[in-house]
């Protein structure tokens, strides 16, 4: 076993930075954060047979669906979120939403923000529409950049888990997700959505949940009651999560389809992220 995959000989990560920089001048470091936060090679891929076959199934069926439409020129339901084509409501609302931080195409959103509003959102309803109408995402817009930031609170950095990575993509993919991301939520609800469910809803937060628990904790310590409390803390939680399972469950539990179902496993799929420190890729 070589000091890269035996975690008690690791080389010891410098503390957060110095004048601005991270201080990892070994690339075997890099290589360790590269294997951690970009390849996540402990992601479980054994997934049941009969999963994979009907998740396989949903997509050619909604492939044939969606080629059926574009040739025939028929039209959709404009309440079926989950084929509808995009509108201009929907563009309306990604302007001034997006962080200006450029992704690997250079593009910033004060760029798209600050130029002709009604012309700009025709070229975004056009191109949105079309990537729509395919299902098909881009392969520029599944291009990365990872940023590392340090985790709140460690009580060393010396280890890659004490870092978290913010992924930065091309801006009009990231603003298109947006819209996507908006009608998957509408479909959740719709399909009867968890409604303790707090964070990553709009209108809701973690700090909501936390003001509800203690609020509950109180009142059963004035009424004399006991009361449990069980906290869960998964490591990478979103990172790690099967995507072939979590793509039968949108569509088996909440009734995605269609279009969105073949944007979602396409935007699932065929990623590639690089992570830079300092000088190294």
């Amino acid at each position: 076993m070589d000091r890269l995959t035996d975690p008690s000989s690791r080389m010891g990560i410098q503390p957060v930075k110095v004048n601005g920089e991270y201080v990892f001048n070994d690339k075997e470091i890099l290589h360790e954060m590269e294997e951690v936060h970009v390849k996540k090679h402990y992601v479980p891929k054994n997934v049941d047979k009969t999963v994979e076959e009907q998740v396989k199934s949903w997509v050619s069926e909604a492939k044939v669906e969606t080629e059926y439409e574009r040739s025939t020129d028929c039209e959709i339901n404009p309440a079926d979120i989950c084929n509808a084509d995009i509108t201009a409501e929907e563009v309306k609302r990604t302007f001034h939403q997006c962080s200006n931080t450029p992704g690997p195409d250079g593009i910033t959103g004060s760029m798209i923000d600050n130029a002709d509003r009604q012309m700009m959102s025709e070229c975004l309803l056009r191109i949105w529409n079309k990537v729509w109408s395919t299902g098909e995402v881009p392969s520029q817009w599944k291009l990365e950049h990872r940023n590392l930031i340090p985790k709140h609170g460690k009580e060393s950095y010396n280890e890659c888990g004490a870092y978290r990575t913010v992924s930065i993509t091309d801006i009009l993919g990231k603003r298109l997700e947006k819209v996507i991301s908006d009608r998957i939520k509408c479909k959740f609800w719709s399909q009867g959505f968890d409604e303790n469910q707090f964070a990553y809803l709009k209108r809701r937060s973690s700090i909501q949940a936390v003001l509800l628990l203690a609020e509950v904790i109180k009142t059963n310590v004035f009424s004399e009651n006991c009361i449990g409390v069980v906290f869960f803390d998964f490591t990478d939680a979103f990172g790690s999560v099967n995507r072939t399972k979590l793509v039968y469950k949108l569509r088996d539990h909440f009734g995605i389809s269609g279009r969105l179902l073949l944007y979602l496993v396409s935007f699932l799929s065929g990623r590639q992220a690089r992570i830079t420190v300092n000088d190294l890729i």
